[in-house]
Order: structure tokens, then sequence, then C-alpha cells
């Protein structure tokens, strides 16, 4: 193919990208030619699940795994054949060159679909060229497409295999990573266990096919999987209600296969909850089993979080079982950094959903006009479609209509990381307070130790005294006695000075002496108030103190 008719959806990326920044970034990273495997690889990758729905019915799922296929699957039918389909549904894993350059210059996308699909990054260093700024809201409501943002998390049963899973995370094409929650509990989880938090991005575009009778086109970007490791608890909750015992058996897919066929799955079984008695078009089938996916997958994360806090907090309650003698707390302290760290940015994941995602899909994919769906609603849920208020902000504005099945669940998916927050800065303030208690114990303990010095150099004073009183004598002959006078009147001298300190030590910290109630502050005593009590309890008190210590 000639290059003039090879890159017709990076033509415009090109030529646009004067005013855009990042996108002159984009329009030179993409390279023209390709000389090694590794970028024809790359380049070529092609993994697309293609379903056609003809007269609301779906038809076999259709597996694409090379560039020649799609585009030959795209490519329009002989005149006179009149069996275009009222609903194509593209489900694409990982992204390429080759199905960018053949969806976007097929179905005329708007090639930021596509750019906002490739990194996820939290935030940017002020040098880095592919930074993107964020979109005004505005313009992102007459945008054809949205994206969706979650976190997943997955168990690897050793180190070895987490390695792996990040070295095959490398070879993608969209930038995604598996993070350690450095949050192993050695009394539960296995020594050399591991388990990941990766930020996932699904994006969902839908428009029309000029060239197939103007049928409505959907399609959906999602992430890879590693093959290495497993779903946390093995997998999320299945939404799909129970079939009756009188019901026929039907063909289920399995799950936790890949975020990619679960989603798949859950679209081949798209209506779940109660099929229309008559049988029309449902563009919701683009949009919801996505939502449905994610936010049974935000369940586990929210469980996941709160277990771990709840191993911190257990920690504190009794630190004489799980923390010897040597380890300290600061251990605790540093795995609350992690959630102090990622629970904003789950909010921030949540809110986009609610405040973005769901109104564009609203827009783009309604019910039917004419319809006998009942749409299941919580029976808890009170809110409205114009004014959704959490403690801190109003959450939504915009109509939902369509979507008040899903809504409730993310709202209480926010309410719940709201929670965990919470949980985290009191967990943090307390940790903290309890390593200053530490620190403060430690210093005790060392004052102590000190004390002990002290009596110890104390002792030695008046033998010091006695020697240098007796050694003004330079007669060395005439001091034979003086050994024995040196101990006459050093050792008395001594038990004399010891019995002083005992009696000045007893009186400060006795309970109801003058020292117990008494302080100094700036070279003053200052008094403390007493507890209240009679005089004569006092004295019961502290003569029966004396008894019990004489004996």
């Amino acid at each position: 193919m000639s290059s003039s008719s090879e890159h017709r959806t990076l033509k415009p990326v090109k030529s646009s990208s004067a005013g855009r920044g990042f996108a002159t970034w984009s329009a030179s990273g993409i390279p023209e030619i390709h000389d090694t495997p590794e970028q024809t690889r790359r380049i070529n990758k092609t993994m697309v699940t293609y379903i056609e729905y003809l007269s609301a019915v779906a038809s076999k799922p259709q597996t694409i795994d090379s560039p020649t296929a799609l585009k030959e699957l795209l490519r329009p039918a002989p005149a006179g054949q009149n069996n275009d389909p009222s609903l194509q549904l593209f489900i694409v894993e990982d992204l390429s060159r080759q199905v960018i350059e053949t969806l976007g210059s097929r179905f005329d996308i708007d090639p930021m679909f596509f750019r906002d699909h490739v990194d996820d990054y939290v935030w940017h260093n002020v040098r880095d060229p592919w930074a993107q700024p964020p979109s005004l809201l505005s313009s992102m409501k007459h945008r054809q497409w949205f994206r969706l943002r979650n976190m997943r998390v997955r168990y690897y049963e050793t180190q070895e295999e987490f390695g792996q899973a990040w070295a095959a995370t490398n070879k993608w094409n969209v930038h995604r990573r598996p993070e350690d929650d450095k949050n192993r509990w050695k009394f539960a989880d296995n020594e050399d266990s591991v388990v990941a938090l990766m930020r996932t991005r699904t994006t969902v575009w839908i428009g029309k096919d000029k060239e197939r009778n103007n049928s409505t086109v959907g399609i959906v970007l999602v992430d890879p999987t590693t093959s290495q490791g497993r779903p946390l608890w093995y997998d999320r909750t299945n939404w799909l209600p129970t079939p009756s015992m009188n019901d026929p058996p039907k063909a289920i897919g399995s799950l936790s296969e890949s975020w990619y066929k679960d989603i798949i799955n859950m679209t081949q079984t798209y209506p779940w909850f109660e099929a229309p008695k008559i049988k029309q078009n449902n563009l919701q089938v683009f949009t919801k089993p996505a939502l449905y996916t994610i936010c049974a997958e935000w369940l586990v994360v929210c469980d996941y979080t709160k277990a771990r806090l709840s191993q911190i907090e257990r920690e504190l309650e009794m630190p004489r079982l799980f923390r010897s003698k040597g380890d300290a707390i600061d251990t605790s302290l540093k795995r609350l950094h992690t959630w102090r760290r990622q629970i904003p940015i789950f909010k921030e994941m949540v809110k986009d959903t609610l405040e973005h995602a769901l109104p564009t899909a609203a827009r783009l994919a309604p019910l039917p006009t004419a319809t006998n769906f009942t749409m299941p609603i919580s029976p808890v849920s009170t809110f409205s479609n114009r004014s959704l208020i959490t403690d801190t902000s109003v959450v939504l504005q915009d109509d939902l209509s369509g979507y008040e099945d899903i809504t409730p669940d993310l709202l209480s998916l926010l309410t719940t990381i709201e929670t965990l927050q919470t949980r985290v800065d009191r967990l943090t303030d307390i940790v903290t307070s309890e390593i200053n208690i530490e620190d403060s114990r430690r210093g005790l303990k060392e004052n102590h130790n000190m004390a002990r010095l002290t009596w110890l150099a104390t002792i030695f004073i008046p033998f010091s005294f006695i020697s240098s009183f007796y050694s003004m004598n330079e007669d060395i002959a005439s001091m034979k006695n003086t050994y024995g006078w040196f101990f006459i009147t050093a050792v008395p001298f001594t038990l004399v000075v010891m019995a002083i300190g005992w009696r000045v030590g007893r009186d400060s910290w006795m309970p109801g002496g003058d020292g117990g109630h008494g302080g100094i502050f700036k070279g003053k005593d200052v008094k403390v108030k007493q507890e209240p009590g009679t005089e004569e309890e006092e004295g019961v008190w502290k003569n029966s103190f004396r008894k019990s210590r004489n004996g």
C-alpha cells in the first residue's frame, strides 16, 4: 500500500498538531517505517471481537486476529445485498497502529479517542512531551466517546510470577503497569506473595456507519490481562439472575479468563434481568456490560482496601500479639502511605464516571423510545437525576435516563471510598501518635539509665573527696595509717549521702507527698490541683502506704 493512502488517520493528526502540543508528540512518535520484528508485531497486533445485531438478534461473536481480516470485514457489501446490520459492536483488546488506522479511517473517528486510551498517568513531570492537558467540560459534552477509569486487583503467588507479569506488560501497546501495594501481612499472607493494583481504562465510541445504511456502530477499547496471577478472591461478583430449576440450561461463558473476555461474555448475555416483549435494538448493549463489570471490580477493590486497613487496626489494638520487641510501628505507617496515595485516585475515578461518563452514555446510548423494559432500581435509592449530592459536593446535574439501575451502585462506591479515606486519615493520626509515644518511652528509658549512672558516680564522690583531702600530705611514709582512716571516714560519709539522696528521691515520687503534686516551671514551684478528698482519707492512705513499704 502506498504512503499516500496508508495513513489516512495519521495525516489529520499531523496536520492539526501545530496547535496541540501533545498531538505534536503523538504524531511524531508514530513510526511510518518498521524494520524490526518487535516493531512489526506491535504495529500489526490485532485482537478484535465483532458482534452484529440483525433485528435485535445478536450474531455469533467473530474473532479477528489480523489487520487483513479486519479490513476484509469492514469492506462494504456488494451492491444489491440488503443485509446490513442495524447495530455493529467492536470490542478491541490493546491497540495497534493498524487497528487505529483501519477503524479510524472507516468510521471517521476522532483521533483523540485512541490517544486518550493509550496511557494513564496520575501526574506528569514538567518536561514530559506526552502530557495531555485536561479537556473543557463544554467540549466533552459534544464528543461521541467517553472513558471509564477503574482499578483492578490481581494476586500473584510469588515475586517471580509478579516479575513475569511486569515484563509481559512491557509488550503491550497501551501503557499499564501492575503496582505492588507493599501491604503483605506476614501473619496471614504467604511469604513471597504479591497483591498488585493496576489502573485500567475502558473507552467507548458510538457513531454511524455511512457505508452500511447509516447503522449504529459501537467500539469498546479494553485493556489486556496478564496470563500470570489470578483475580483476587478468584472472581468478582456475578450479577446475573439465578436461573430457575425449571428453566433449560444456558451456555454461559467461563469467568475470570481476562478483562477482555469477561466483557464479551457479559455482552453476549445482555439484557440480563428482563428481556423485552418486543424485539428492538438497544444501544445500551454498548455500555452496560463494561459499566457493570467495572462496578463489580470496584467492589472487590474496596473490600480489599478495607481488609488491609482492618489488619493495621488489629495491630494497633493488640501490639504485643502482632509486633515483636524489635518490630517498629513504622511499617504500619508505610503501609498506610500506600492507601493515602491510592484512595484519592479511587475517588477521582468514580467521580469522573458519575460526572462525565454516565451523562455521555445516556446521551449516546439511551433506552429505546418504545420499550417494555422494567429497570431494576435500588429500593433504598431516593436520588434525583438532576441533583445528586454527597457530603462534599454536587456529583450529578445531568439527565441519566436509562442508567438508573447502575447509578446507585456508583454512588454507594463513592460513599465507601470517602469512608475509607476518612479511616486512613484517622489511622495515620493514631499511628503517628503511637510512634511519638514509643519515642517518649524510649527517651524515658534512656533517662532511667542515665539516672543509674548518676547514682554510680555519686557513690564515688565521697571517696574522691576523702582521697583528695588525704593526698595533700606529700610524706608517703606518714600515710601508712591513712588507708584505715580513709575507709573509717569515707564509708560513713557515703552512707549519709546515699541516705539523704534516698530521702529526697522518696519524697519526690511518693503519691500524696509534696513532690507528687508539685512541679518546677521556669524556676518556680507550681502546685497542681489535687483530687477531691478529705485530709483524713489522705492521711490514712499515706500511713497505709508507708506501712506496706516498711514491711
